[in-house]
């Protein structure tokens, strides 16, 4: 019987992480692609890879979410994409699924009026990275419905979990406790805006979603949010976290951690989600905020 293969780029990542150990775990072959500089452009060097490795479905997970140069993350977020799209045509491996990773910040700002958001809302992005990426989607769907190609495009909302970069307000709380366990720190959290909600997602169920989603014909050619469906505040996230340590630990608020420019409520529709891929029961909050402290 013939081992499928799966082709991953940011697999190093932390969503990429997890997808790996979840495609091992379900026998599939993975395979990492990482590009560097020039080579983000070079399609024949990557047509050249795909020749030799043969993937049954390819994972664009690779994106910068911040950078000193837009110019970096135009490449990487923009050109990674184009570059992945033409060297398939090259290696004549048109027909395999293709799963590319946008982001909820293609939204942008959104009013109450406008949840939860659903694939149709209009996508107002306020900085370079939301941008860059609503930039990938549109390629990725014009290949998708000008050459037939098995392309979906999902829109991942706030996913946390176990190896969370430390830029996340929710790991910079879980390591600050980890520093008070540790008698590193005081007993008191430095924190931004508590009360900003947001769609929280296990990223141990995104990725079963996305091997959902790639091997799902129908949801070619679309652009489908990976969410729960409802809101939850940084705030409530922290007090589980506090609980989970079983610590007394005061609050702080720092102005220095307070966004520019923050959304207040932010959360997704799942119902195209759920009707692609029929039922999906989402792990409790309680239970991943257990995991991160474990």
């Amino acid at each position: 019987m013939k081992v499928q293969k799966a082709l991953v780029t940011g697999a190093s990542g932390f969503t990429g992480r997890h997808l790996v150990r979840f495609l091992d775990s379900r026998g599939i072959a993975t395979l990492a692609l990482s590009l560097r500089g020039s080579q983000i452009g070079d399609s024949e060097l990557v047509a050249s890879a795909l020749k030799k490795t043969d993937p049954d479905y390819l994972f664009h997970l690779a994106g910068l979410t911040c950078s000193n140069s837009v110019e970096e993350i135009l490449r990487v977020n923009i050109l990674y994409a184009v570059t992945l799209l033409k060297a398939l045509r090259e290696a004549n491996l048109e027909d395999r699924p293709l799963l590319l990773v946008g982001t909820a910040a293609e939204y942008g700002q959104i009013s109450d009026h406008d949840l939860p958001i659903t694939e149709e809302t209009e996508c107002r992005p306020y900085n370079v990275y939301g941008t860059s990426k609503l930039v990938q989607t549109l390629i990725g769907l014009a290949a998708a419905e000008s050459e037939r190609r098995p392309i979906v495009v999902v829109r991942p909302f706030n996913i946390i979990g176990v190896g969370m970069p430390e830029s996340l307000s929710l790991e910079s709380f879980r390591r600050q406790i980890e520093r008070i366990k540790a008698n590193e720190q005081p007993p008191v959290i430095r924190v931004g805006n508590l009360n900003a909600s947001r769609d929280f997602i296990d990223v141990e169920d995104v990725v079963e979603l996305y091997w959902s989603l790639v091997q799902n014909r129908h949801a070619y050619g679309q652009i489908v949010n990976v969410c729960t469906g409802t809101a939850t505040s940084i705030g409530t996230i922290l007090k589980l976290l506090i609980q989970a340590s079983g610590l007394c630990i005061e609050v702080e608020v720092d102005k220095a951690r307070i966004k520019d420019v923050d959304v207040a409520v932010h959360y997704g529709s799942d119902k195209k989600l759920q009707r692609l891929i029929g039922s999906f029961q989402y792990t409790p909050l309680k239970k991943t905020v257990q995991k991160m402290m474990a």
